[in-house]
């Protein structure tokens, strides 16, 4: 076996190799709250069918999107408004499933509840149909 060649630093100077430490002495990671629920929030855009997801802001009541984070484990709450006509309980399902994939695979966290609040249908733009059309002014 031979021995590895030198590698170096940007400083000029050889690298020596350390062995890894392992994971849990590394330190801790924390992921707020405000984090997960805005990733969860972009998650459910995703969602072909969703139109709106209602995020908390400064100004905002109710109950709105909220992620409560526990340890290793996130619940989440969303409330969105789907395309109208959509059927509803595939639509949230598609929501929890694609939800849930990405928040554990942007942080790791295992998501155990996803409560969901259809707040809305919305008439999809093929349902809408063209734009009005006005008349021209007459001058």
């Amino acid at each position: 076996m031979t021995a590895p060649a030198d590698v170096t630093a940007p400083s000029g100077t050889p690298a020596t190799s350390r062995p890894a430490v392992p994971a849990e002495l590394r330190g801790r990671t924390e992921i707020p709250e405000r984090v997960v629920t805005r990733i969860a929030a972009c998650a459910a855009r995703e969602v072909e069918r969703v139109r709106e997801v209602r995020e908390r802001g400064p100004l905002t009541f109710g109950k709105h999107t909220h992620a409560t984070v526990d340890g290793g484990l996130a619940l989440l709450e969303l409330e969105v408004s789907v395309d109208y006509p959509a059927p509803l309980l595939e639509t949230a399902e598609e929501i929890r499933r694609h939800v849930g994939e990405r928040v554990h695979t942007l942080t790791g966290l295992s998501v155990g509840q996803i409560d969901l609040d259809v707040t809305g249908v919305v008439p999809s733009p093929e349902e809408q149909g063209p734009p009005p059309q006005t008349p021209p002014e007459e001058g």
